[in-house]
């Protein structure tokens, strides 16, 4: 049996403890019956109506409202108390990864090599793209962060495709990644939605010309070192390159 931090035992463990979490998470809703916070919110209302009965002592009438008060702390309580559940299961896969390969999970699941690629956006079977979906949103309430995954791809036809990871994407530095031969030197010009501010920014790359499957990986900011954060691309505009595969590319979180 493999070990935790190979991609394919990391792959069943994060599907499973996004599964779980998403068991509490549902928990909260109160407008769903069958759930913790709606059956809670039911006894709230059962004990405050008694408080109208006819001939209702001051000392229960006085009860009653402490238990309604009381019940309703509770009601308020259950997010904090179900919404990091599994923080502490994070942290500890953490100090594991630290441990044994020297960074955390987050970043060493980078997909830049066979043994360090985990495709959290996976759409198939149903169970692994829940259990993906909610792993990253557990991700991102612990760490307010994102995982390392795919966010767009540009097609040979010129067509941007949005990956199931912008579900829920909250806004990140970002990565454009280039698999395939240039042929000619080209620029590729991305218009994306700053997370800050909602404005707009326009980034423009510059490739050389070159041939091979080799990857390359370029930050998308303005300027070097920038730190914004950006939370969608708008619209592409690509120019030179080669038609077809040269001009292809992925958007990534980085």
């Amino acid at each position: 049996m493999a070990f935790v931090y190979q991609a394919g035992v990391f792959t069943s463990y994060a599907i499973n403890l996004g599964l779980a979490d998403k068991l509490f998470q549902d928990q909260l809703i109160a407008s769903q019956s069958g759930t913790a916070a709606s059956y809670t919110q039911q006894a709230r209302v059962l004990v405050s109506d008694t408080i109208g009965l006819p001939d209702n002592t001051n000392a229960n009438y006085d009860a009653t409202l402490v238990l309604t008060q009381d019940l309703r702390s509770t009601e308020d309580n259950l997010p904090a108390t179900l919404r990091l559940f599994y923080e502490p299961t994070l942290r500890s896969t953490d100090t594991y990864f630290q441990g044994v390969v020297g960074a955390s999970f987050r970043n060493y699941f980078d997909s830049k090599t066979t043994a360090t690629t985990i495709d959290y956006t996976v759409t198939s079977p149903a169970s692994s793209a829940t259990g993906f979906s909610s792993f990253r949103d557990l991700y991102r309430r612990v760490y307010s962060s994102e995982l390392i995954y795919k966010l767009y791809n540009y097609n040979s036809s010129g067509v941007l495709a949005s990956t199931a990871g912008t579900f829920g994407f909250a806004g990140s530095l970002l990565e454009l990644r280039k698999y395939f031969s240039t042929g000619t030197g080209g620029t590729i010009t991305l218009s994306l939605t700053r997370t800050s501010d909602g404005g707009s920014d326009s980034v423009s790359l510059y490739f050389g010309p070159y041939s091979g499957t080799g990857a390359s990986y370029s930050n998308i900011v303005t300027d070097p070192g920038s730190g914004t954060l950006y939370s969608s691309i708008d619209s592409v505009s690509v120019t030179g390159l080669s038609s077809g595969a040269g001009r292809t590319f992925e958007v990534w979180i980085r």
